[in-house]
């Protein structure tokens, strides 16, 4: 067992590594809820990511995630702050469970990726939940401006879920091209093979450029290399991740979207 890491939330310290749990349903915001149900906030997370990065005695971070993904606000932001960090220290995802939407986002945006035998990756799409419309279930009645028609969309519309789906499948695009980006490929590899909103087990995600190896956090731990940046896994010849390219940080919010994982019931993570 580790130490609690100075100036942190949530994050631990063992033998100069931080250890930044990734665990729960993802939510921007840390309150009573993400506190007593197990849940993480991008918030903390980025709170603690930014203590280790600073702090002279931590030689490498390694992010220990077990997450279905969850909300969209604060996800980009937390990610392209781990991808802006590469080549200070080694950063590297360990997946002990699920690393999936959201939090496969997070994973992609470290040097490294390393998963169980029994991880579940991937899950790489948008969710987005509306209410019905029914006469018997409507708690209220709305109007909107009528210089707004689209500010309302029905869904039980051909026009309004048209427009939903295109709204949908743009903030896909965006998570697409993120994961590209960080992962060193192109979109349609994205696209076509890592699993299409599916999630990869294992050594198959290994395989489809998912992640890089499989392994356990003990040995993540005790490989991770030292704080220096020509020593970072990243920047080694062959690496598939390019640290002088432009990069562009994004920030997209929508209030009824998610980084959703397969349904295990009817929740919106």
């Amino acid at each position: 067992m580790g130490r609690d890491l100075n100036n942190s939330y949530v994050s631990q310290e063992r033998d100069g590594v931080a250890i930044l749990p990734v665990v729960g349903p993802l939510f921007r915001y840390a309150n009573l809820f993400t506190a007593v149900s197990g849940a993480s906030s991008y918030e903390i997370l980025a709170k603690d990511f930014t203590s280790a990065l600073e702090n002279p005695d931590i030689k490498g971070i390694v992010l220990d995630i077990d997450s279905p993904g969850g909300e969209v606000n604060g996800c980009a932001e937390f990610a392209n702050m781990i991808y802006e960090a590469r080549g200070i220290k080694p950063i590297i995802a360990y997946a002990s469970g699920d690393a999936a939407s959201g939090a496969y986002w997070i994973a992609s945006a470290c040097d490294q990726i390393i998963v169980s035998e029994t991880s579940a990756l991937g899950s790489i799409g948008v969710v987005a939940v509306y209410k019905s419309r029914d006469e018997q279930t409507a708690q209220a009645t709305e109007i909107v401006s009528s210089q707004s028609p689209n500010k309302r969309l029905d869904p039980e519309s051909d026009e309004g879920r048209s427009r939903l789906q295109s709204r949908i499948d743009t903030m896909a695009q965006v998570f697409i091209e993120n994961v590209a980006r960080n992962r060193g490929v192109d979109p349609p590899k994205v696209i076509k093979d890592f699993g299409a909103g599916d999630v990869l087990i294992g050594k198959k995600a290994v395989h489809s450029g998912l992640a890089d190896n499989t392994g356990s956090l003990e040995k993540t731990i005790t490989n991770i290399p030292d704080s220096k940046p020509n020593n970072n896994p990243a920047n080694k010849p062959g690496s598939s991740f390019n640290h002088e390219e432009k990069r562009a940080g994004s920030r997209y919010f929508c209030e009824s979207l998610f980084w959703a994982s397969q349904p295990k019931q009817a929740a919106k993570t």
